[in-house]
């Protein structure tokens, strides 16, 4: 019989094309064991200071993660008792994501899991796409975990570069809103690539879309001097990675987990309790949503080029 959660936390990391931290690039095998150790270190060190009693449910996005084996090395190293691998991306090799895989970790039982590629549409092609496990908080309670990694901004040197990668957020998280749509509980996390709070991502929609389809930012409870996900010197420290949540609530503010030098993101990790359903669901039951594993959330039209970004055939020199 579970037993039952009394909070979930959740935490969320980039590992920056992890483990070599060079895209499509294989460092020595030792070299790529000991990154893994480490990373693996920070992770328990982040999640031993969010739970310091080891008891509650762990769930655990993962972004830009080479593949399957090197998800499950990491999770063997973080050495949370059962945790293991729910679910991963297989983004293509033609897409040049196959490196940038997206992945959860928990210690939950899993009631089902899967992923998907975002649809392709005219004016808007988001890359990758997301990763999906349904996870069993209590007998009474399951949540659904997405991990996603937005269209960043990397090389958007003008104004109409900027535009179409804001666009391919927007198109993903509509997308995404639109899949998920009466699912009572659902937790969003990973690289969104947006700060909410930056004036340069103004004329950013995915955070107010998000609002009005009822999702909690969790990011929003730590203090503006404290939520910097990506840290950088030059131009100061942004908030880019979230944890999002409907019909759980947040329990205290979430942390920080210094990187160690091992990517250009911070860890976040934040700790969740079930909502009344009442408030997660407007008061209505809510049917299961149906994942459809391996495609975009709708189907496509015969015809139509495989799913990836317009700009993935260039091999990029830093994250998409």
């Amino acid at each position: 019989m579970l037993a039952a959660i009394l909070a979930l936390v959740v935490g969320t990391w980039n590992g920056n094309w992890f483990p070599s931290g060079r895209a499509e690039h294989r460092a020595h095998p030792d070299v790529e064991a000991a990154t893994i150790a480490a990373a693996g270190k920070m992770l328990s060190d982040g999640l031993a200071a969010a739970d310091p009693s080891g008891s509650e449910g762990v769930v655990i996005v993962l972004n830009e993660i080479r593949n399957r084996e090197v998800a499950e090395a990491l999770a063997a190293r973080i050495g949370r008792p059962g945790l293991k691998l729910a679910s991963i991306s297989a983004y293509r090799r033609r897409d040049r994501f196959d490196q940038q895989q997206d992945a959860i970790l928990t210690t939950l039982p899993v009631a089902d899991s899967g992923w998907g590629r975002w649809q392709r549409g005219r004016e808007s092609n988001p890359p990758r796409g997301y990763a999906f496990a349904a996870v069993v908080v209590s007998p009474a309670v399951t949540a659904q975990v997405y991990a996603v990694h937005l269209k960043s901004n990397y090389g958007a040197t003008t104004k109409a570069l900027a535009d179409e990668n804001r666009a391919k957020r927007t198109d993903a998280i509509d997308q995404f809103i639109a899949l998920v749509k009466g699912a009572p509980r659902v937790v969003l996390a990973g690289d969104f690539n947006a700060d909410r709070w930056r004036g340069e991502f103004a004329a950013e929609t995915i955070f107010s879309s998000l609002d009005a389809a009822g999702y909690a930012n969790l990011i929003s409870l730590m203090p503006p001097n404290g939520r910097g996900t990506h840290p950088n010197r030059r131009y100061g420290d942004s908030a880019l990675d979230y944890i999002m949540a409907k019909g759980m609530a947040a329990v205290g503010t979430p942390s920080l987990v210094p990187n160690a030098g091992l990517s250009d993101h911070f860890a976040v990790f934040a700790r969740l309790e079930p909502a009344p359903i009442a408030a997660a669901s407007g008061g209505g039951s809510a049917a299961p949503v149906s994942l459809q594993r391996r495609s975009s959330p709708k189907p496509r039209r015969k015809g139509r080029r495989p799913a990836g970004s317009r700009d993935s055939r260039r091999a990029p020199s830093r994250t998409p």
